[in-house]
């Protein structure tokens, strides 16, 4: 299912799927960042090229990026630093810092197989 709002650039896509999320903090040392070793795993309830919304019981400092872990399809995972963006609940938004080729190369596959379908679904309905 496809969600479109006017104020967002991307179109969101449904994506039931576990993510792991690493906490980025300032090193011990001082001006670094360093990715924690230890994942939360949390669950994605949608993406698109910019982002994606969680599901999560534990709360995250949105001043730090994140690192992100998850699978497209089986054997097709992606890593990709993020920005909590906003919190709600038990929800938050994730702003991708970057992009990755597979990942924008699996959401445009399925925009356009839903495009099709559309396509498909009107020219049915016209010919009845």
């Amino acid at each position: 299912m496809v969600h479109r709002s006017d104020k967002r650039k991307f179109v969101r896509f449904n994506f039931q799927r576990p993510v792991f999320l690493f906490p980025v903090v300032y090193s011990k040392s001082g001006n670094i960042y360093e990715v924690q070793t230890e994942a939360v795993q949390v669950w994605a309830n949608n993406i698109s090229e910019g982002g994606l919304r969680l599901e999560n019981t534990t709360m995250f400092d949105p001043i730090f990026p994140v690192k992100l872990f998850f699978d497209l399809v089986k054997g097709q995972r992606v890593e990709i630093y993020g920005k909590i963006v906003w919190t709600l609940d038990q929800h938050c938004g994730i702003r991708f810092m970057g992009t990755d080729d597979a990942l924008i190369s699996f959401l445009r596959s399925i925009k356009d197989l839903e495009d099709n379908s559309n396509q498909f679904e009107s020219s049915s309905l016209e010919k009845r």
